[in-house]
């Protein structure tokens, strides 16, 4: 959806409200123009900030790309899709995309606000993540897993279940993401507790990136800068 000149200059001085929702999963849902991008909060959390999605910007920036051999990516979290806006935008990146977002009305503002001005294949699905990494049979290079309850990452993708059956959807050489939080002494706390006695089981060369308020956890320590 193109922003209006207007609206998009006055953003750099105060964000704009564009539209508030509800829905199932999300007692709110809101969609601001700030700094002349598209956000998407919930009454606890930023969802979606474009490219000042700082977490995946900067590991994104940090990675080694001619080490990698990207041609599909799975996003567990789509929130406005921020995730291949930036991989398209930003890194000109040219992937096939596979999204699973749980909630339709998050799905109904990423295809007005950012999906129908992409030009990668992007397939959305409307299901549970623990759902659609236990049936699918797909292999893909790059997997992003996004998931929050306005600030709280569900426990049940917090399982080990939950990670082994992900890892069995990564190709050889694969990248996997996993966006935590960092943003108190406790999170931290569960977020290193999870990497040493999960994450790290699967993905004994597992790195952590460390991004102002949040931990990404990659199963690959060998394709940073």
């Amino acid at each position: 959806m193109k922003k209006p000149l207007a609206k998009k200059i006055l953003s750099y001085i105060n964000d704009i409200l564009l539209e508030k929702t509800n829905s199932e999963y999300n007692d709110i849902l809101e969609v601001h123009l700030s700094k002349g991008r598209y956000q998407l909060c919930t009454s606890g959390a930023v969802y979606s900030y474009e490219d000042k999605y700082i977490n995946f910007i900067n590991t994104f920036n940090s990675l080694d790309w001619e080490k990698l051999n990207i041609e599909r990516v799975l996003v567990l979290g789509l929130g406005l899709a921020s995730v291949p806006q930036m991989l398209e935008q930003r890194f000109n990146k040219e992937f096939e995309y596979y999204a699973v977002e749980i909630d339709p009305e998050i799905i109904r503002l990423a295809n007005k606000y950012i999906l129908s001005d992409l030009k990668s294949p992007i397939q959305v699905f409307e299901m549970d993540a623990e759902i659609f990494v236990e049936i699918s049979d797909e292999l893909f290079d790059m997997i992003i897993i996004d998931i929050f309850d306005n600030d709280v990452v569900p426990e049940k993708f917090e399982s080990a279940e939950f990670l082994q059956k992900t890892s069995e959807l990564l190709a050889n050489d694969g990248i996997i993401l996993f966006n935590r939080l960092n943003i108190n002494d406790k999170t931290y706390q569960k977020t290193m507790d999870y990497n040493e006695k999960v994450f790290k089981e699967i993905f004994p060369m597992a790195k952590s990136i460390f991004i102002k308020d949040n931990i990404i956890l990659s199963n690959r320590d060998d394709i940073f800068k």
